[in-house]
């Protein structure tokens, strides 16, 4: 089946990714976690936003290796007016630090790093 953005689905490493873009930014991620920079925890990890649980689904979940304290990742490929307004919800409500990585499955980049309100790296951003 197509998808409507013009995604083509990848499995790698026995994982299915829904893009070539997200596969590129797993083996980023695969990197840091080998550097033990950080260790993966999950795919497509669900997150509740704001108290009316307005649900996110951000394509990885992490935890820093040295602090213990978790990352979620999203490879956005084509923005939605949906993924803009999760974006504020989870700048303002987010339970801790969002990568945000654009570009080609060949050129993955990091474009972004969201802290949100009262998390201890906010004053740092």
């Amino acid at each position: 089946m197509a998808h409507k953005y013009g995604a083509k689905r990848v499995d790698l490493d026995g994982r299915s990714f829904g893009s070539k873009l997200e596969a590129s930014v797993y083996g980023l991620l695969k990197f840091r976690e080998k550097a033990k920079e950080i260790e993966i925890l999950q795919c497509q990890d669900h997150v509740y936003l704001t108290d009316a649980r307005i649900l996110y689904v951000a394509d990885f979940k992490c935890r820093w290796t040295k602090t213990g304290e978790f990352l979620w990742v999203e490879a956005k490929g084509y923005e939605t007016s949906d993924w803009r307004l999760k974006l504020r919800l989870w700048k303002a409500y987010g339970p801790g630090q969002l990568e945000i990585f654009k570009g080609t499955y060949k050129y993955p980049q990091l474009v972004e790093t969201i802290y949100p309100k009262g998390t201890r790296n906010e004053k740092e951003a």
